[in-house]
């Protein structure tokens, strides 16, 4: 009787390799994930009916209701504004500015912006609005 109970456990499935493999590939999926950095400055974005999406690496400007502005996800001022979308066009070596604003953000914030990208040589815009994205032709 001593036999036959020892056949039997030896009929069982080991469980212990498959085990380590799903912890392996657990640890794998959890250390080779990138994670997306949140924008400092939250905007309600606008929804578009027409779109094109866009991507490669651009600048991205995002203006908030008072007027607040970043610039690639660096808080600036107004004053330094000028410096720093140019030092971010020179380092990403793109022409191409993506505009966030809030729904409810004054033309005024927003122009000078579009201002300050065009005295730095930005030769397209782009209005980021929700899921998608319009272009604004230079002229």
């Amino acid at each position: 009787m001593a036999k036959r109970s020892l056949s039997e456990e030896e009929q069982g499935l080991n469980l212990t390799p498959l085990i380590d493999c799903v912890f392996l590939l657990l640890i794998f999926f959890m250390v080779t994930t990138v994670f997306k950095q949140p924008y400092t400055l939250q905007v309600q974005l606008p929804e578009a009916t027409k779109a094109s999406q866009i991507e490669e690496k651009k600048l991205v400007g995002t203006v908030t209701i008072d007027g607040r502005v970043e610039i690639n996800r660096n808080l600036v001022t107004s004053g330094e504004l000028e410096t720093v979308l140019l030092r971010e066009k020179q380092d990403t070596g793109s022409l191409t500015l993506i505009l966030r604003t809030d729904q409810q953000t004054r033309h005024k914030h927003m122009l000078e912006m579009l201002e300050v990208a065009k005295r730095v040589g930005v030769e397209k815009i782009v209005l980021a609005t929700d899921d998608q994205q319009v272009e604004i032709s230079k002229e």
